[in-house]
This record gives structure tokens, C-alpha cells and sequence, in this order.
């Protein structure tokens, strides 16, 4: 069998939440201390978050390589790897976010491995190649 690999943008979720809660707590508090009108201060604080958003996702954001050889599915990225068998999966559910997806892959055994898609600020992935790829290889594979 060929060696398969796609990119796909994913995000440490954990810390771009961490980080998006951070900026704005920071913007407030920033904004508060201005000598301002209320109005000016609401208005000024909503045209500020999406480069907020923009911060967390850039500073949260590691892509990945998604490798699909001799029946094992491998995803690395900057800080880790992991490889499963596809026989061990036992299906692949694919659950459509805001600015994403999640990916949740099931395995026999009971347990999930979880993954952030990340679609801000991110051009075009992998994920349709992976998915119908996953589909060739007769694993159950959910779009919701």
C-alpha cells in the first residue's frame, strides 16, 4: 500500500481558550481605564475581539501530518505522534464546530482520541482527502 499523507490545520483547544479569555480580560480591563464614554468603550472593546480571536488562534494553532501506511493511521505534529492500526478504530465521527471540527476517533478497546480541526484564519486542509481515504479502507466514518 502507498503512503498517504495529508496536512490538516488543527488546534491545542485548551490553550487557545485559555488565551482567548486572557486577551479579553486584558482588553477590559485596558479599555476600563480609559477616560472614555461607556458607549466608546463597549463599541471600541467589540471591534477589538475578532483581533483577539486572531491572537489566540495564531499563537494555539499546530498543524499536522495525518499518514495513512501499511494499515496504520500515524498523526504527528510539532510536539507529538501517535499511530494507530485501522483495524483498532472502530469508527470516525466527524462533528462540525464553529471555526471547526471535531474529530473523534473511536477505537475498539472503548477509548476516543480527539482532535481540533481549526478553520480560522487557515486556508484549505486535507480533512475530505483523509476522510474519503478512511472511507476506502471500510472504516465507519460519521459527518454530523
Amino acid at each position: 500500500m502507498e503512503k498517504l499523507s495529508f496536512k490538516i490545520a488543527t488546534l491545542h483547544r485548551g490553550r487557545y481558550i485559555l488565551l482567548m479569555m486572557l486577551f479579553v480580560l486584558i482588553l477590559v480591563y485596558i479599555v476600563s481605564r480609559l477616560p472614555l464614554s461607556e458607549v466608546v468603550k463597549i463599541m471600541g472593546s467589540l471591534f477589538s475581539l475578532p483581533v483577539v480571536l486572531f491572537i489566540a488562534v495564531k499563537c494555539s494553532k499546530k498543524h499536522s501530518v495525518w499518514t495513512i501506511h501499511n494499515g496504520e493511521l500515524t498523526m504527528e505534529n510539532s510536539s507529538s505522534s501517535q499511530t494507530i492500526s485501522l483495524d483498532t478504530i472502530d469508527y470516525v465521527r466527524n462533528l462540525r464546530r464553529s471555526g471547526g471540527n471535531l474529530i473523534i476517533i473511536k477505537l475498539k478497546t472503548g477509548s476516543h482520541i480527539r482532535f481540533w480541526r481549526n478553520k480560522l484564519f487557515e486556508s484549505e486542509d486535507d480533512l475530505k482527502s483523509l476522510c474519503q481515504t478512511l472511507k476506502d479502507n471500510e472504516i465507519e466514518y460519521y459527518d454530523m
